[in-house]
């Protein structure tokens, strides 16, 4: 059982190593954003990687102890936020808190470069010099900060996804709602082993000692975590693409509605073109369409468009996108000469890039799942 265990350990490991590698260099899944993403997971892997070598000694440099080897705990929640806050937009909004944290970060790492020069060149451990007590005390120290950090990281990520998301719906269609969706699966695939840790350390705090079966299950969560973001980027291959990163924050606060509104008349005419521009061009059969895109195809400033859309018409740009898709879907579904295409084939054709995001929206607009409603128009 425990070769087993080991095994399956190694294999995330290995796995993590791959994905991280990926997008540290891959130039297809170029962005500051993918390499965080790597970084953080090499952070864990790393951890991984020293809790379950086989020697306890590098060239006689024993490994554990305090400071032995490169602390990296900080970068737990400095990696985490700053890759959420990448793919939101709203990196400028926490950027000296980020640096500040970060040349922290480095210097605890630097500890252990002085570590290992003071036992090249006299053969004494840090703690040697400082005594136990005290190494142990500031160890733990930055143990604990690291943890509050990566709770503070949480709070602040569910509020920047949360805020993203509205910004979303007025400015982007399906692609975008993937990559929201993944922002939600990654925060809560991080917090069982954060709340996991916070035990540990807990444990650690009323006087336990040794390792405990928080260790085993926080390094099980991990495994998980690792083939879960394996399998995200193996089923969406475009996920870590996404939309440009930011673009639609920034639009939302440049482009705030102004008091002052084209005349009726006008917005009735602007209306009735963008709605004829959907249904002869069918724009929306396009995933990744946003408001910027078609703007663009409607040589209309971004801004009247926002406008007409989300305060004439009174609707999310992804609600006003996803009316065409789903009548498009209808037509596809009431038609007896595609009932070959299955749901998956239909979802992708008329623009939508899950069938989590589909059948919601399907079943928002008719009342019926897609597969309900071929039935019902199969019977009539």
């Amino acid at each position: 059982m425990e070769k087993l265990i080991s095994t399956i350990i190694w294999a995330a490991i290995v796995q993590g190593v791959f994905l991280a590698g990926l997008y540290l260099f891959s130039k297809k899944h170029k962005s500051l954003s993918n390499r965080l993403l790597g970084l953080f997971l090499l952070t864990i892997i790393y951890e991984g990687t020293l809790a379950f070598l086989p020697f306890d000694a590098i060239l006689g440099y024993p490994i554990y102890y305090y400071f032995s080897l490169p602390e990296v705990k900080l970068f737990y929640p400095l990696l985490f936020l700053h890759y959420i806050l990448e793919k939101v937009g709203r990196t400028w909004r926490y950027r000296n808190v980020l640096r500040i944290h970060y040349i922290l970060a480095f210097a605890i790492v630097g500890v252990s470069f002085i570590n290992v020069l003071l036992f090249a060149f006299t053969g004494q451990k840090l703690e040697g010099y400082l005594g136990k007590p005290l190494t142990e005390t500031f160890f733990m120290a930055q143990q604990y900060y690291a943890f509050i950090l990566i709770i503070a990281a949480l709070i602040v990520a569910v509020k920047e996804v949360a805020h993203y998301k509205q910004v979303v719906l007025k400015e982007y269609s399906d692609n975008a709602m993937l990559s929201i969706n993944w922002l939600w699966q990654f925060i809560f695939g991080v917090l069982p082993i954060v709340l996991l840790w916070g035990a540990e350390l807990i444990r650690i705090l009323l006087g336990g000692k040794n390792e405990s079966d928080f260790i085993v299950a926080i390094w099980g969560s991990v495994v998980i975590f690792i083939y879960f973001v394996s399998f995200q980027a193996f089923k969406h291959k475009n996920l870590f693409e996404g939309v440009p990163e930011g673009s639609a924050d920034k639009m939302l606060k440049k482009e705030k509605p102004q008091n002052a509104k084209p005349e009726q008349q006008q917005d009735h005419k602007l209306i009735q073109q963008i709605m004829s521009h959907m249904e002869k061009n069918e724009p929306f059969l396009d995933a990744s369409l946003s408001m910027h895109q078609l703007a663009k195809q409607l040589n209309m400033p971004v801004r009247e468009l926002s406008l007409l859309i989300n305060h004439t018409l009174n609707k999310h740009f992804f609600d006003f996108v996803n009316e065409y898709r789903i009548k498009k879907a209808m037509e596809i579904l009431s038609n007896p000469q595609n009932n070959k295409m299955t749901v998956l084939e239909i979802l992708y054709e008329v623009g939508f890039n899950s069938k989590s995001s589909f059948n919601t929206v399907f079943k928002k607009y008719t009342g019926k799942t897609p597969t309900q409603y071929r039935e019902a128009r199969s019977l009539v």
